[in-house]
């Protein structure tokens, strides 16, 4: 990547697409297990590996240009500072290619790649396009099996700055099945891995992999989270589905634009293998993939989330609108309806935390419907209003939880019927705002195409739902934000375990913060809350808390008002006037001390050590935070 010359040591390090496909409508699922897998055969290195002197430019888009090596079907993208992204790593003895198929026959796995299977065979061919180039591949394994054929055609574009990959898949073979498709799995290997480089993935609310000293480790993350209708937990999900790179003085975020729903992000690091992010389709749906660059000092973790958003504002899947900047900052506390925490109870709670000093609360109450209808048995429609009516008065927020994988869901129409059905009763009900509860953190499915078609009626649904209502999402998957004024519950640690070469990052939070609100974690549900709250502060998350008014519970909300009201003091100092605000920066000053920067010129410091740590000047007491205007 970028024209370096060969090195002793090769750190291949790579975004790329990967497709995984979900088997629609079988009632098996293929694994290797009993199957005879074919790997590709080692056709030369010359096909693996880009040459720069090959290439020819072949189109133009504002600062950047396409080229492409027709020989090798390979191509790279080139900024105005003469910075090169290839396809094909330039190093010798690369396994570089532009897709990697994998297919069976229902007795054979076949595990093929562009270059062996296709280009070396002459069964490529590049067409130039109106804004790119097409490259047409026939994969075939000629010397195992001759009547194995797998057509698929790769479109490669620039517009408007923006990179973008996709491939179809629509002409395969009934015969075969498609089992994963990698798209460009080499896009901008690197071949020195320089201090300060690294990869950024979406795992919780991001994870920062250091280039330099990582060690060989695989990272897979399924993007809205693993299907609880199938058994390949995997329990590492992302809320979206983007990564970044950044190399030297140039970086690119790859965001998927199309199938994100049935996607899994595969990072790996290390001296020797490759890091990609993988997406899973089935064979009629096409992958798309789009890529963003940026160089210079502004190539930072803060710039790719950046670029991200644009896109995802871009794609219509994130809302152009801002924040409100008015107001405290709202403590948040979820309510779960029960004997105990009748309305007259939930009242109560609050008018309690008012009287505390409490002047900012959003009150989320899960519970409350059973097949999208109220429950009369926590209270009568009188205490119900009574509620709600205190809690406009106050100006605090008031969300009902629904859940619209109640019963068996089976396609998006059921879906479509139970929303239908819920927005039919709540028209009973003066209701100022609805939080979005499974559909918001559990995307589940009988298969990958209804898995994907889910996330889009999510999205129409929750646009519907949000027409004159505050709209909460819980966990916060992208397919359910698009109008979202608040996240509840949106990650904070990482799902794989923290070290010094893979360190929590407010990626999701760069690029969603500004546009809505977001909590942490429940405060009384972590096993250190100190540290936990701090984390909020880092990362621009409110406070949130899970409690009851059952005092023979431990979550009983008079044991927790005091934190209660701390929280609301703390936050509201840090952020009242940086609700609409966005994070700018991010980074370590040094061991224990971290600093989050607001683009109001505002510094958040945050001391996670015992120790009063100094900074240019600055005092930070031990297990403390110091806003700097």
């Amino acid at each position: 990547m970028y024209g370096f010359s060969k090195v002793k040591r090769i750190v291949c390090i790579l975004l790329s697409a990967m497709l995984v496909m979900s088997l629609a409508g079988c009632s098996s699922h293929f694994t290797e297990e009993g199957l005879k897998v074919v790997e590709a055969t080692d056709q030369g290195a010359q096909y693996h590996t880009s040459v720069a002197e090959k290439y020819q430019s072949i189109y133009k888009s504002g600062l950047y240009e396409l080229l492409l090596d027709e020989a090798n079907c390979a191509i790279a993208v080139k900024d105005t500072t003469g910075n090169l992204y290839y396809a094909l790593p330039q190093v010798e003895n690369s396994i570089g290619s532009l897709l990697n198929i994998e297919v069976t026959d229902g007795s054979k796995w076949y595990k093929m790649n562009s270059q062996d299977n296709a280009v070396a065979m002459g069964q490529a061919k590049c067409v130039t396009s109106a804004d790119g180039v097409e490259i047409e591949y026939t994969f075939r394994d000629k010397a195992k099996n001759p009547s194995v054929a797998v057509p698929v055609t790769l479109e490669l574009s620039l517009e408007d700055g923006v990179f973008s990959a996709s491939v179809k898949l629509d002409a395969v073979d009934s015969s075969l099945t498609v089992i994963a498709l990698e798209i460009l799995p080499t896009f901008g290997a690197v071949t020195e891995a320089y201090t300060g480089d690294f990869i950024v993935i979406p795992d919780g609310p991001g994870a920062l992999m250091n280039l330099t000293s990582s060690d060989d480790t695989t990272y897979v993350l399924d993007t809205y989270g693993s299907d609880p209708a199938k058994t390949d937990e995997n329990n590492h999900p992302a809320v979206f589905g983007a990564f970044g790179l950044k190399h030297g003085t140039s970086a690119f975020a790859g965001i998927i634009t199309g199938g994100e729903a049935i996607s899994k992000i595969k990072a790996t690091t290390g001296a020797t293998d490759y890091v990609r992010a993988a997406f899973s389709y089935p064979t009629t749906e096409t992958l798309k993939v789009s890529y963003k660059f940026i160089s210079g000092s502004a190539a930072t973790c803060a710039s790719i989330a950046s670029m991200c958003r644009e896109q995802m504002i871009r794609d219509g899947m994130l809302s152009t609108r801002s924040v409100s900047a008015e107001g405290n900052v709202p403590v948040n506390v979820t309510v779960v309806a029960s004997s105990k925490n009748k309305y007259e109870n939930v009242e109560d709670m609050a008018s309690v935390l008012k009287a505390k000093g409490v002047n900012a609360l959003n009150i989320r109450y899960d519970g409350l419907l059973k097949k999208f209808k109220v429950q009369s048995r926590y209270g009568s429609r009188d205490s119900l209003e009574s509620l709600m009516s205190y809690l406009s008065s106050q100006g605090f927020g008031f969300f009902v939880t629904a859940n619209f994988f109640d019963g068996d869901v089976k396609d998006n129409k059921t879906l479509s019927a139970n929303v239908v059905s819920f927005s039919k009763n709540m028209k009973k009900y003066d209701f100022k705002g609805y939080c979005l509860g499974d559909v918001g953190s559990v995307l589940s499915s009988t298969s990958s195409t209804m898995r994907q078609e889910f996330a889009s009626g999510i999205f129409n649904q929750s646009i519907s739902l949000s027409t004159n209502k505050n709209l909460m999402v819980d966990h916060g998957n992208l397919y359910a934000l698009k109008n979202a004024d608040i996240i509840s519950c949106l990650p904070i640690n990482t799902t794989y375990a923290e070290s010094s070469d893979y360190v929590a990052e407010p990626f999701v939070q760069m690029v969603l913060r500004g546009t809505m609100e977001y909590t942490g974690p429940y405060l009384n549900d972590v096993n250190d809350y100190d540290n936990q709250l701090l984390r909020c502060l880092e990362f621009g998350a409110l406070p949130a808390f899970s409690l009851t008014v059952d005092d023979k519970e431990n979550n009983y909300y008079e044991n927790w008002s005091q934190q209660a009201l701390d929280a609301y003091k703390t936050f509201d100092s840090a952020f009242t006037d940086l609700r609409d605000a966005k994070i700018t920066d991010h980074k370590k000053i040094k061991e224990g001390l971290y600093l989050t920067e607001y683009n109001r010129e505002t510094y958040i410091y945050v001391n996670y050590s015992s120790e009063i740590q100094y900074y240019n000047g600055l005092t930070i007491q031990p297990m403390s935070f110091l806003r700097v205007n």
